[in-house]
């Protein structure tokens, strides 16, 4: 499944077409769209690659990049699952003075259990920022995006304001 939206969000007009990598559910496709509207001003890359200089000394990418006007990682952003192992690298990798890196959960359950776990093995747990859907939102946000996606509404780091496919979706995901 691919992801084909039409975008109207903030006042501006984009296109953008979300491919299924291997081993991806929708679910995770869902939580890139939701990642990339969310952090709508920063210009979120879905596709970043090692052949970006600023991603050459990872051996894995992120779901969501942004960078700043030098190039440089902005925001790291992990949908849904991601290992201990990542996240240490991350916190040791992009550089503290502007690089932010966020996990997006699809649930309350699962991000405080996240929190917990960082909290306990990582060094630098405060590098970690993340945001959860709460209750079933997600599960809603989940029905509402299809394989042609219209989204007409705001949206900023922590909440969606739109109308998903003709359905009004307003949500404010927590922070933990």
């Amino acid at each position: 499944m691919n992801l084909r939206c039409e975008l109207n969000v903030n006042g501006e007009n984009r296109k953008l077409l979300i491919c299924q990598g291997p081993n991806e559910l929708p679910e995770h496709l869902s939580l890139k769209l939701a990642a990339y509207l969310m952090f709508w001003k920063h210009d979120p890359l879905l596709d970043a690659s090692a052949k970006n200089p600023a991603l050459a000394q990872f051996d894995f990418m992120p779901d969501v990049l942004c960078l700043d006007d030098a190039g440089d990682i902005k925001l790291w952003v992990e949908c849904g699952s991601t290992t201990m192992n990542k996240l240490n690298k991350l916190t040791k990798r992009v550089p503290v003075s502007r690089g932010r890196i966020v996990v997006l959960k699809t649930q309350e359950r699962e991000a405080r259990r996240l929190r917990d776990d960082v909290n306990s093995q990582l060094d630098k747990p405060q590098r970690i920022e993340i945001l959860a859907w709460p209750g079933t939102t997600f599960k809603d946000w989940l029905a509402a995006v299809g394989e042609r996606t219209e989204v007409f509404g705001e949206a900023d780091e922590t909440s969606l304001n739109a109308v998903v496919n003709e359905k009004p979706f307003a949500v404010q995901l927590v922070k933990l």
